[in-house]
């Protein structure tokens, strides 16, 4: 056996030699190298920051509300919430009408469409104001079958989208219900007044119950006394119709008797006129007898006294018998003319007071002329007044005798006042005592109330929980927190691709031992292995700006990783070639699916969670989340321990399988000639 100049490094050299020994190879070694900077750093720069352009994805928003009026003040809840979102930059907001939606929808120019129903404002309004009301609904429609995942988003911005409608009614609702406190503390703190003095009032009412119970009982009396003095007023007014019915009849006659009366005194004014003429002549007649009667009376006592003298101055004629008698006879004449010469002159003052008596008759009986007159119409007056009184006083009988029947009912009623006076005093007694209990529970219920501040309760109760995030790792895209799952596909891809160019297992020449043929295998695939994780380390923390606080640890991590990974595949591949390499991808894809590179494995079914621990692209995944995002040093150590347990395995497992290849293929066979390889 020839194995002198050919021992372990020319193996070693060989292995090298003889897959960069062409241009051709040498290019494919070179894809191969960048194949796991291919996978992350394009994943990674495709899914950087997705939620960071939120606003390239259209969504239409069709506002068809109505607005509606609340508690007297117009609300446009639509109006609210399309002004909101064209400050919103989350996603793309158009506003359209319901013919552009339909239309974006069904070509996939929008991913989703809001519709704010006519009804939304009012629905919102009676929701608060009625019960069973409808709850205000936007609706939506996700574009899942252009793109599942913008449907996603999409119904995640709905939500949002929701909370913040709900808040913004939320806030309006607080006002209401914060005014309506605020108004009840004032009416509680005004109702504990009230009552107080409702208390007050009601032990003044109660003091006062006993001379309300007396007054009772006075009224009580007082209706029947009334009762019966209008029993006997019901009988003076039937009297009193009666004595006015017969002082009706008897004006009638006094009205009769002075109409009679008037006609009387006209015929006396009549006569009294004529009297008055005669006196008037009569007074001129006796006027002028008188002065004829003075005048016989002179002449008579002229011829008396002058047959006087005559008989003084004859004698013997004075003795004659018939001078005597002539004599004495002239004497009587004389004697009786001046006596009828007084009675002319009495006869004449006479007529002249007869003449003056029957002007002042004349006057009087003008006067009673027109007095008669103005009492006939006075009687007629009288008559008609008279019939008046008489209606009046049978109407005043007839109201006195139904006043009497309410005087009746008077009494009875104040019976029952005085029963329920009693039971009234009963009643404010109890209405003082309850009156106090309120105002004291009134008083103490606003003494609880808190004070209300009103912007703050409404903030409060509308906002009542603030959320404050912390983020730990400061994983702020998409791009930090899925590099650790991208960078582990990339690294163990790498290496798979690598098994397609790279032969490993087929040496380039018989080697000299099983160590050397496992050692040239391991030293060429692992050290792509290291510059694949180099080139990508490279891009990931300078080009994209992956973040880590440990960017030694970073890269140290990632060497073990793909290290790890090649040592796996070293042996699939080595030990059976191609079902090897199907293996390799049965593990990939189980391994993808159990690491909780997207979502957490807790969310898959129970298979993958009880799979994962078992695989090292779970503890590849766990390690770099720590060194990029922090945490637990300890664990990091665990995931190191781990990693390193099973590169060191299935690196045992690889020499053993090239050392007993060797033996079994190339033992006793002359080292260095070409080896025959094997499918």
């Amino acid at each position: 056996m020839e194995t002198e100049g050919f021992g372990f490094w020319s193996t070693i050299g060989r292995e090298l030699s003889w897959n960069l020994a062409s241009w051709r190879n040498r290019i494919q070694v070179v894809g191969i190298l960048l194949i796991p900077v291919l996978y992350a750093a394009t994943f990674l720069w495709a899914f950087w920051n997705p939620y960071g352009h939120l606003e390239r994805l259209p969504v239409a928003v069709v506002n068809e509300d109505r607005g509606a009026t609340f508690n007297g003040h117009r609300i446009d809840a639509g109006a609210q919430m399309v002004n909101r979102l064209q400050t919103d930059h989350n996603l793309g907001w158009r506003i359209v009408d319901a013919k552009q939606a339909q239309q974006g929808m069904l070509n996939g120019t929008y991913i989703m469409a809001i519709t704010i129903p006519p009804d939304f404002s009012q629905d919102a309004a009676n929701a608060a104001t009625t019960p069973g009301a409808p709850q205000p609904t936007i609706e939506s429609v996700t574009n899942d079958r252009h793109n599942y995942i913008a449907g996603i988003v999409g119904r995640n911005a709905m939500v949002k989208l929701e909370e913040q409608t709900a808040s913004q009614l939320a806030r309006s609702y607080a006002e209401n219900v914060v005014s309506g406190l605020v108004s009840a503390q004032s009416g509680l703190r005004a109702a504990s007044t009230g009552a107080s003095q409702v208390a007050a009032g009601a032990g003044k009412l109660q003091a006062a119950g006993g001379s309300l119970v007396r007054g009772a009982k006075q009224v009580a009396s007082g209706g029947v006394t009334l009762a019966n003095k209008l029993q006997t007023a019901t009988t003076a007014a039937g009297q009193l119709a009666s004595g006015v019915a017969q002082t009706q009849h008897a004006a009638a006659q006094l009205a009769d008797s002075m109409v009679q009366l008037s006609r009387g005194a006209a015929q006396v004014q009549t006569g009294v006129g004529q009297l008055q003429s005669g006196s008037t002549a009569l007074a001129s007649g006796a006027n002028r007898a008188a002065t004829g009667a003075n005048q016989v009376a002179g002449g008579a006592k002229q011829v008396a006294d002058g047959l006087a003298e005559l008989a003084k101055a004859n004698p013997a004629l004075a003795s004659s018998p018939q001078f005597q008698t002539l004599l004495t006879a002239s004497q009587q004449v004389a004697a009786g003319s001046a006596q009828v010469a007084a009675a002319n002159q009495s006869l004449a003052t006479s007529a002249q007071k007869l003449a003056g008596g029957a002007e002042q008759v004349a006057q009087g009986s003008e006067a009673l002329s027109a007095g008669t007159a103005k009492a006939a119409s006075g009687a007629q007056q009288l008559a008609l007044g008279e019939q008046r009184i008489a209606i009046g006083a049978n109407q005043l009988a007839a109201g006195i005798s139904s006043l009497q029947r309410g005087a009746v009912q008077l009494a009875a009623g104040t019976q029952g006042l005085q029963q329920g006076v009693g039971r009234y005093t009963s009643g404010v007694a109890s209405v003082a005592s309850g009156a106090e209990t309120l105002a004291s529970r009134l008083h103490t219920a606003a003494q609880s109330m808190p004070a209300i501040h009103h912007t703050q309760l409404v903030n409060a109760i509308a906002n009542p929980v603030g959320v404050h995030q912390v983020e730990a790792g400061n994983i702020n895209t998409y791009g930090n927190g899925f590099a650790p799952y991208f960078l582990s596909l990339g690294l163990y891809v790498g290496v798979l691709l690598m098994s397609v160019i790279i032969s490993f297992r087929d040496p380039p020449a018989i080697p000299s031992s099983g160590l050397s043929w496992f050692s040239s295998k391991w030293l060429m695939i692992g050290g792509m292995a290291i510059v694949q994780a180099g080139i990508a380390d490279f891009v990931l923390l300078a080009g994209l700006g992956v973040h880590t606080s440990h960017p030694l640890w970073f890269v140290l991590f990632s060497l073990l990783t793909s290290l790890v990974f090649a040592a796996i595949l070293l042996f699939f591949v080595a030990a059976m070639q191609n079902p090897g390499r199907f293996v390799g991808v049965v593990l990939l894809i189980l391994q993808l699916t159990s690491s909780s590179g997207t979502y957490p494995v807790v969310l898959s079914p129970t298979f993958f969670q009880k799979l994962g621990p078992w695989l090292p692209m779970h503890y590849t995944v766990d390690g770099f989340r720590y060194i990029i995002g922090g945490g637990n040093s300890a664990a990091m150590t665990t995931d190191i321990w781990r990693l390193t347990a099973y590169g060191v395995v299935f690196l045992v497992l690889s020499f053993a399988f090239f050392a007993v290849m060797y033996r079994r293929q190339y033992k006793g066979t002359t080292t260095g000639k070409a080896a025959a390889l094997e499918a």
